[in-house]
């Protein structure tokens, strides 16, 4: 994935979205999200925000700054590592603990949608 438009239609694909349902969550047309999906344009940085929060990444995933495989599948996970980001070393230590002995539990490790 080397270009935004790349970059847009992987994660797009990866939130099981069809261009017209991404389109319309942004507010542009299907054909103005083509056009970014081909790079035939680039959106503006209100649009890539947008775009970003619909497919529950960060600005700095579509850019390629952040790797694809450390970004969120879906909204729980994005608001998950957004909080966790903004805690301090002892707060994220306290947090993946929690979080590590969650995962321990059946109860809670069961793979289900949310």
């Amino acid at each position: 994935m080397d270009s935004l438009g790349e970059r847009i239609v992987y994660y797009r694909k990866r939130v099981n979205l069809r261009q017209k349902d991404l389109a319309a969550a942004v507010g542009i047309s299907p054909s103005v999200l083509n056009y970014y999906e081909k790079d035939k344009r680039e959106p503006t940085a209100l649009v890539l925000a947008n775009l970003a929060e619909a497919l529950n990444v960060t600005g700095d995933a579509l850019l390629g700054l952040e790797h694809p495989d450390l970004v969120a599948q879906n909204k729980n996970e994005f608001q998950t590592l957004h909080a966790i980001r903004n805690l301090n070393r002892l707060g994220q230590k306290i947090a993946l603990d929690f979080i590590t002995s969650l995962a321990k539990a059946p109860k809670y490790s069961e793979k289900e949608s949310l």
